[in-house]
């Protein structure tokens, strides 16, 4: 039987390693998602550009209210998975180019 201590900690393990990851995939979503936007934009589609870009924030936020209704933790490491994704996004980019 594990302790109430030990059993908190995986509990909050858990939170922070779900939260991070769910981040990190929308963050890739999210970001892959950009680049599909502006070439969109380049092609001269402005209304698919703009729906690409509603449905592309609307979903980024409907993620992070799912994760801060569940914990404060499942937010915050969401939060770093995305930020991880962009840099991530930013680093391939900047070797693409």
């Amino acid at each position: 039987m594990t302790s109430p201590v030990f059993a908190h900690l995986h509990s909050a393990l858990a939170l922070i390693v779900a939260g991070g990851a769910v981040g990190l995939l929308i963050g890739a979503v999210h970001f892959v998602s950009l680049r599909w936007n502006a070439a969109l934009f380049i092609a001269g589609r402005p209304a698919g550009a703009l729906l690409l870009q509603l449905l592309r924030i609307a979903l980024s936020a409907a993620v992070f209210v799912v994760l801060a209704k569940a914990a404060m933790l499942a937010l915050l490491a969401g939060a770093a998975g995305f930020m991880w994704a962009r840099s991530i996004a930013l680093h391939l980019g900047r070797v693409e180019s």
